[in-house]
């Protein structure tokens, strides 16, 4: 999970897809982000002394890893299709449609209708299944019709939690939104078990952390993955099919927004219409403060599992400190806009760079 590879701007037209990928410093940032997770620790203890507790440390790096996984999606997202404005706001929407099929298929919701009782492990698969379809539907009205992701994906935000309220409605026999509460071994091992002294969830975290970081930096399918992300043109002429591309970054993003809403809904063993509701803040500064440029073509995996720690950080620390959650809301988006800013100019420092040693 070292710097992964950025497209050079400028290079010419049916540039090849191995020539137009280079490395960029992006070490610095990452160290900026362990120092900061360090000092916002000593501010947090010292204001709020349980908040190095084993527990709270055990519910940060759930949290973490919820985000962080989901945010793996989008940082895939946002690499590759930056350049056409590329990004998903239907994964806080995904998660809880993903969590709402994965519990309102189990049928074992309490006092309620139960109509559909399947065995958990093809709940999962359903779900997932079901989100990535979401997102593949997402990727292909992009590619095909040209649209804009931005657009795109605010109706399949809808669309995903028209469908979790169905579910709902479905699973219970009733249209109210109070959810489905259940317990289930699968679920609770998604939400709440522990490998030795690490969360489960964290492990799988990691796991997926690496699996992708290496497809980026190893694969011809990553490094193809930057070049679109640098300009979609150049892309087309280097050979790589843009659309197919573009149908499976999103069908990425939003199986791993379904597998996020999975382990949601195995901590709370609840599955709400409401659930995750404006978590689409949390994954994009994930995946911004992480490094991954908004622009495209850049990005780092370990960049996006330590933004995903200090975000989830930063929920905890606030919440230990009692800070109303509208405060929480203001000083996340301030925090959001001030990387979007840092990212720019970097990219037009990078770019004077690159044309001066042209």
């Amino acid at each position: 999970m070292s710097s992964l590879p950025a497209q050079i701007p400028g290079r010419r037209r049916g540039a090849s897809a191995s020539g137009a990928v280079r490395r960029l410093p992006v070490q610095g940032q990452q160290l900026a982000l362990v120092l900061l997770i360090a000092l916002l620790a000593a501010g947090f203890t010292s204001r709020a002394p349980e908040f190095l507790s084993l527990d709270s440390i055990e519910n940060l790096l759930r949290s973490a890893s919820m985000f962080g996984i989901v945010g793996l999606g989008m940082t895939v997202v946002i690499i590759s299709c930056g350049s056409l404005g590329g990004i998903d706001l239907s994964v806080g929407s995904m998660m809880a449609l993903g969590g709402a099929i994965g519990a309102g298929l189990l049928g074992t919701a309490f006092t309620a209708a139960n109509p559909v009782q399947l065995p958990a492990v093809l709940t999962v698969l359903i779900a997932l299944l079901v989100t990535a379809l979401l997102g593949a539907a997402s990727g292909l009205l992009i590619s095909r019709l040209k649209l804009a992701p931005f657009a795109v994906t605010l109706g399949m935000m809808s669309v995903a939690r028209g469908l979790t309220y169905l579910m709902v409605a479905f699973a219970i026999g009733s249209s109210n939104t109070a959810g489905i509460t259940f317990s289930d071994p699968l679920f609770d091992w998604f939400g709440l078990t522990n490998i030795g002294p690490v969360p489960a969830v964290t492990v799988l975290f990691l796991v997926l952390a690496a699996l992708i970081a290496f497809v980026l930096k190893a694969t011809p399918f990553g490094r193809r993955l930057f070049v679109l992300g640098g300009n979609a043109e150049n892309a087309r002429l280097a050979g790589i099919n843009v659309r197919r591309t573009i149908v499976i970054v999103f069908a990425i993003s939003g199986l791993l927004a379904g597998l996020g809403g999975l382990i949601l809904t195995g901590r709370l063993s609840s599955a709400s219409p409401l659930a995750a509701n404006g978590y689409e803040l949390e994954v994009i500064m994930v995946a911004v403060i992480g490094g991954t440029s908004l622009s495209g073509g850049r990005g780092s995996i370990l960049g996006t599992v330590l933004a995903a720690i200090l975000v989830s950080e930063i929920d905890t620390g606030l919440d230990m400190m009692n800070v109303p959650s509208f405060n929480q809301y203001l000083i996340k988006g301030t925090i959001l806009v001030v990387a979007v800013v840092m990212d720019k100019v970097y990219q037009a420092r990078s770019n004077r760079k690159l044309v001066q040693t042209a």
